[in-house]
């Protein structure tokens, strides 16, 4: 596992973590916790693809958009990934 990653063992639950690298692997990045928890979920109940080819349809429109308003670059660590809009 990349050095990059090991930092989120930390941060996880067993189960959490076991379920991601089953669906995801161990070589790719390791998001927060939260997405971890929504993509694991997604797979679980089957609603992954349809989700994600339904994002993709957006996603360089999001995109740009969040760079443009957070006027930084689009990567794994950037700050938009820290919301919550699952709580109220």
């Amino acid at each position: 596992m990349p050095l990059s990653n090991r930092k989120w063992r930390f941060y996880m639950t067993e189960e959490l973590l076991k379920k991601y690298i089953h669906y995801f692997g161990d070589k790719t990045p390791f998001p927060p916790k939260h997405i971890m928890e929504s993509l694991v979920r997604m797979k679980d109940d089957g609603t992954f693809d349809k989700k994600l080819k339904a994002v993709s349809s957006i996603g360089n429109k999001v995109r740009s958009e969040i760079e443009k308003v957070s006027g930084g670059k689009m990567s794994i660590n950037h700050p938009f990934f820290n919301e919550k809009f699952d709580k109220e």
